[in-house]
């Protein structure tokens, strides 16, 4: 089986499996993940992101090449994202809180708190945030962390050609099992509150993962 086949029978199952667990219609959806095969690594412009009827996202993780992502489902306020090749990513807020199908997966982010990015514009400075993670690298891991959140300079970024700026929020995570601390920033439109942009780590000692939207969900 050549690797386009292989890719074909990977979404075909994942197109089949988000058909039957969302409001989506199948045909559409399974146009829109096909159109986006080619997507790897490839230049994302506004043609490519108007051409498909989804919401859309740029992904890159660590050095790897870029993948162009659309949302395949939302419910209960977290949006689900397929790549080209069937591997998924679930946000809520614009943080990532699941990931399925790459080498090392964040399985779960859960808190009994509400996370401060549902409402980024109004979290102060210092605020801080608990949750559990749970992720699979070279095996089962989990660990309990604290986020807290500093508001740094105004900075200009550019999606699809155009330029706007935006506040960044650095969120300084710390995991109380062995003490591991890292950051993470967020490119926050200043009117909105959405977060266009960010660079968050899932873990622990674990990659930068790049996200871009292109599209947003309405």
């Amino acid at each position: 089986m050549t690797s386009i086949m292989y890719k074909k029978f990977c979404l075909a199952g994942a197109v089949f499996f988000i058909s039957a667990c969302s409001q989506h219609r199948p045909g559409i959806l399974s146009q829109t993940i096909v159109q986006s095969l080619s997507s790897q690594d490839a230049f994302i412009d506004r043609a490519k992101v108007d051409q498909v009827p989804y919401a859309s996202m740029a992904l890159t993780v660590a050095d790897g090449p870029q993948a162009f992502i659309v949302l395949a489902w939302d419910e209960d306020n977290t949006q689900k994202w397929l790549t080209a090749d069937a591997k998924m990513i679930a946000t809520r807020s614009g943080r990532l809180i699941k990931t399925l199908g790459f080498s090392t997966n964040l399985l779960s982010l859960e808190s009994n708190i509400q996370d401060p990015l549902t409402a980024p514009l109004t979290i102060q400075e210092g605020q801080q945030w608990h949750a559990q993670a749970r992720w699979e690298d070279t095996g089962f891991h989990a660990a309990n962390i604290i986020s807290r959140f500093h508001w740094a300079d105004s900075q200009d970024f550019t999606v699809l050609g155009v330029t706007h700026r935006y506040r960044v929020l650095e969120e300084t995570v710390t995991a109380e099992t062995d003490g591991t601390t890292w950051q993470q920033r967020y490119w926050v439109d200043p009117q909105s509150g959405r977060i266009v942009h960010s660079k968050q780590i899932l873990h622990p000692h674990g990659q930068t993962w790049s996200l871009t939207l292109l599209k947003p969900y309405s």
